[in-house]
């Protein structure tokens, strides 16, 4: 990484604890900065605490409040931050929905580092011809 690169910052933000850890690890070998929280409420808390540049959050959540939850939490207070919403029930036509609500991007479980790098890379580019 060069020096002028700054690290990208991600939350995830999954209930259980080998998913959550997975997919930290993964984002760590593509060069990313990770947080975990293992609940939407955990998340809200850390997002009044702290900047980050994208959020991985499962949809749902076993006795909390789920993903879509967070997503218009970040719409309202945080339009800047991507939301990347994971399931491993999520259909084309849901995923689009959630894309029109303002996630950056919907990811089906089970994913690899390929799949992190893709999005990576994306969402860098969206944000390089925005500037």
């Amino acid at each position: 990484m060069s020096a002028n690169q700054v690290e990208t910052s991600v939350l995830v933000v999954d209930d259980d604890d080998d998913i959550r850890y997975a997919i930290g690890t993964i984002l760590k070998k593509c060069g990313c900065v990770v947080s975990e929280a293992v609940s939407v409420e955990d998340a809200l808390v850390d997002l009044s605490e702290n900047k980050y540049d994208i959020v991985f959050s499962d949809m749902r959540f076993h006795g909390g409040i789920g993903g879509e939850a967070l997503l218009e939490f970040t719409n309202k207070n945080l339009p800047e931050l991507d939301v990347v919403l994971i399931s491993c029930a999520m259909d084309t036509q849901r995923k689009k929905e959630l894309v029109a609500q303002g996630a950056a991007m919907c990811l089906q479980k089970p994913f690899f580092k390929d799949a992190c790098l893709d999005v990576l890379a994306q969402l860098a580019e969206q944000h390089r011809k925005a500037a």
